[in-house]
């Protein structure tokens, strides 16, 4: 690897230039919790996007659908488009109007203790107030029978409100304990 790249990198970690990642909260429960939501992300002037990256499981039986909502809107004005891939198959899926936009789909108590879904959820844009926001998450979750699947989405909120809030919460049940959710700030 060249001199040049390492220091590339090595800026990049250190929070250094553009497109760089930079840790700016971690909530991790200690208890069950209906939803994790990140607020007062107007202070976060010095970022173009916004990144969570999660591991999570609920506390339903089942895997369950987990939904986001942004500055708690919960009027129907968020869309989705869902690829899933699992085994041999792939299905897709998508709506509008709706009342939250589904991101994910959390690893249920049916299986093992120690098999989590993870999230990767960019809000690209936040803070920009002439146009709608817009998010790409990819997520994945693993099963004690073997099979998993992977997922790319997409989200769309009708809203040109800079985002200020996200809310990440499951159709049913709770976040279950020992989920962490981290949230990113990307530099343009």
């Amino acid at each position: 690897m060249s001199l040049m790249l390492l220091g590339i990198l090595n800026q990049q970690a250190a929070g250094g230039g553009a497109g760089a990642f930079d840790l700016l909260e971690t909530v991790s429960l200690a208890t069950s919790a209906s939803s994790v939501t990140f607020s007062g992300l107007d202070a976060y002037t010095d970022y173009k996007h916004l990144q969570i990256r999660a591991v999570a499981r609920n506390t339903t039986t089942y895997d369950e659908s987990v939904n986001l909502r942004l500055n708690a809107d919960s009027g129907s004005n968020y869309a989705y488009h869902s690829l899933r891939g699992s085994s041999a198959s792939v299905t897709s899926s998508a709506a509008s109007s709706q009342t939250s936009a589904r991101i994910s789909a959390f690893t249920g108590t049916d299986q093992g203790v120690n098999i989590y879904a993870f999230l990767v959820l960019d809000i690209l844009d936040y803070a920009n107030s002439s146009k709608n926001s817009t998010m790409r998450v990819f997520t994945g979750r693993g099963k004690s029978s073997g099979m998993e699947d992977v997922k790319l989405n997409s989200g769309l909120w009708m809203n040109t409100s800079a985002v200020t809030t996200i809310e990440i919460f499951p159709n049913s049940g709770n976040i279950n304990t020992g989920s962490r959710f981290s949230l990113y700030g990307i530099k343009g």
